[in-house]
This record gives structure tokens, C-alpha cells and sequence, in this order.
């Protein structure tokens, strides 16, 4: 490279992170947010699908909050830890949960945590996943009825990594076991990262999980996808059948959303929905997304909280009959 064009590009360089930094400072200028970074916190271990999923998150929001971005990994509880901890964080916008429907939805309905649904205010939706059930090539079950059938023969002796109690392998598990009328064991290992690295290990048989965790290794040939907890195939592994499809009524989406304290004023929701937003439509963004195998079906601020109530009745009628 001749200097002259080395020139060129070190100030195309400088000007762009110029660019950077002016957009960053314009919106820290106008924003109601904490002049603070605001910690990111995930309510599981690291290697799942949030944690995968935050870390794209905080390194390119500073972007578009005008904060920078720090990632929390607060794994404890089945997520009931870190759900705590930013349920009584000061309700500013400085501390976020990266929720779910297990969390903010279904477990404080059913079980007696430090929390309540009411702790929380929808921010935004970032995307949902289905489960893909997988297991690994020297099982002597490779399809999701070989699976079943195994199961029936072999009461109790099946065992499958799963995450926590009413967590979504968890869930997903159970609705397979009620509708094909068959007992399986699951060992709680409290996420994604924990429960693949267990069944690669010889240690389970069987687990379900978001494509972001099983992709690499379905691609790698050292786990089979047996099927997925949608209505309809997966774009990135068109393979893998539904779970309906095998005969198995299992259909389970999982969201991933940020979610603010209780109190939290409104003009900083806004604020924090606007920015998420605009971020799921970079180019950057979208790319690493894709990398793990996973898209974007963005919900702001408004739309989620309809979604998430209605979501949140739903789950109550279903296991308490209310």
C-alpha cells in the first residue's frame, strides 16, 4: 500500500469513528437516560443463547443508547437471581434484564420467587426462537419417534439435559412426555452452555435448546436434530422436520427481551425501545445475528406489553386454570 492511499485510509477511518462518536454524543445529549454505562444482565451462565445473544447486544448498542453497554452474567436460581437483583435496581434505565417467558412470565406465576411479573415494564422485544431437540449420532435413537419409543421401552431410563424447573427445555420436555404419554429424566444444569456440554459428554442422551447453542454443533455432524418446536421448519436447518410434522404437538417459541424495573419513567422506555430498534435494523447487527443462526422479529415498548399480557393470561389459564 503506498502511503498516499495509507493516508486515505487512516482519514476515512478517523472520520468514520469521528462520525461514531458524534452520533453517540448527539444522542447522550438529548437523552434521559443516567450519563452511566448501563449493565446488560443476563439471568444465565454463560455459552447459552442469552448470553450469546447479549453479547452481540453490548458491543454494538453504544451506538444507538448513547450509553455504553456493559454485560452482566448473573446466572443463579434459574434465572430467578438476576431477575431479583434488577427488580430492585433504581428504575432509571441504568440496569436492564434480558427477559424471557419463563422468567416474566410463567415461573412467577407458579412458583414462590424474590420477585413478581409486576417488578417489571416491557422495553422491547428482540427476537423468539423454537427448540430444536437434538441428540448426539451414537444414541440408538436418531428420529424424534425413535426417541419416544426408546422411552417407552426404557422407563426412567432415558436421561436429557435440561435447563431449570419451568424453563423452556423444561417446558418443551414436559409437552413432549404429556402428549406422547412417556416418562423421561431430566437433569437440571441451570442453561444452555452446561446442558450441551453435558450431553456431548456422554453424560445425557437428549437435550433441547435455540439454534445459537446446538447450530455449530448440527453443522459439525456431533449432534443430530430430531425436530423443532415450531409451526414450521427452521430456514437454517430446513432438514430437521417440526415436531408436528413426527406426529409430536410441540410447539413452544421462546422470546428474548429487555426488560426495565417497575417505576422506570415513561420518556425512558421510549427512549430505550427507539434505540433497540433502530439497532435490530443495522446492517452490523444483523450480520452477527445471522452468525448464530438466529433472525429478528422486533416488538416495541407498546406492541410487546400486549403481547407479553397476553401472553402472561394465557400461561395462568393454562396452569392454574384462572
Amino acid at each position: 500500500m503506498t502511503p498516499k492511499v495509507l493516508s486515505l485510509t487512516l482519514l476515512s477511518a478517523s472520520l468514520a469513528a469521528a462520525g461514531l462518536s458524534a452520533a453517540s454524543t448527539a444522542l447522550a445529549d438529548e437523552s434521559h437516560l443516567p450519563d452511566e454505562p448501563i449493565r446488560f444482565v443476563t439471568p444465565y451462565p454463560a455459552g447459552g443463547s442469552h448470553s450469546l445473544h447479549a453479547g452481540i447486544i453490548t458491543a454494538v448498542g453504544e451506538e444507538f443508547l448513547g450509553r455504553p453497554l456493559i454485560s452482566v452474567i448473573r446466572g443463579g436460581g434459574g434465572g430467578a437471581v438476576a431477575a431479583a437483583e434488577v427488580a430492585g435496581s433504581t428504575p432509571d434505565g441504568s440496569m436492564l434484564l434480558f427477559g424471557d417467558p419463563t422468567i416474566n412470565s410463567l415461573r412467577p406465576q407458579v412458583e414462590d420467587l424474590p420477585y413478581a411479573m409486576e417488578d417489571f415494564v416491557p422495553v422491547a422485544r428482540i427476537n423468539y426462537s423454537a427448540a430444536i431437540f437434538v441428540t448426539t449420532p451414537d444414541q440408538p435413537f436418531q428420529t424424534i419417534g425413535e426417541l419416544v419409543e426408546y422411552a417407552a421401552d426404557n422407563p426412567d431410563d432415558l436421561v436429557y439435559s435440561s435447563d431449570n424447573r419451568n424453563g423452556w427445555t423444561y417446558t418443551v420436555f414436559e409437552m413432549l412426555k404429556s402428549t406422547a404419554d412417556v416418562e423421561m429424566r431430566g437433569v437440571e444444569l441451570g442453561g444452555g452452555g452446561p446442558a450441551v456440554t453435558q450431553l456431548l459428554g456422554g453424560n445425557t442422551m437428549a437435550y433441547a435448546g435455540d439454534a445459537s447453542v446446538v447450530g455449530e454443533h448440527l453443522e459439525a455432524g456431533t449432534l443430530t436434530g430430531l425436530c423443532v418446536t415450531d409451526i414450521e421448519r427452521s430456514d437454517a436447518y430446513p432438514e430437521i422436520p417440526t415436531c408436528q410434522e413426527e406426529g409430536y404437538d410441540v410447539v413452544f417459541q421462546f422470546w428474548r427481551g429487555v426488560m426495565a424495573p417497575a417505576g422506570t419513567p415513561d420518556e425512558v422506555i421510549a427512549e430505550l425501545s427507539d434505540g433497540f430498534e433502530r439497532m435490530t435494523q443495522s446492517e452490523g447487527f444483523l450480520r452477527l445475528i445471522s452468525q448464530i443462526g438466529s433472525g429478528i422479529q422486533f416488538q416495541g415498548h407498546e406492541e410487546f406489553a400486549e403481547s407479553l399480557a397476553a401472553e402472561q393470561a394465557a400461561l395462568r389459564e393454562a396452569y392454574l386454570g384462572e
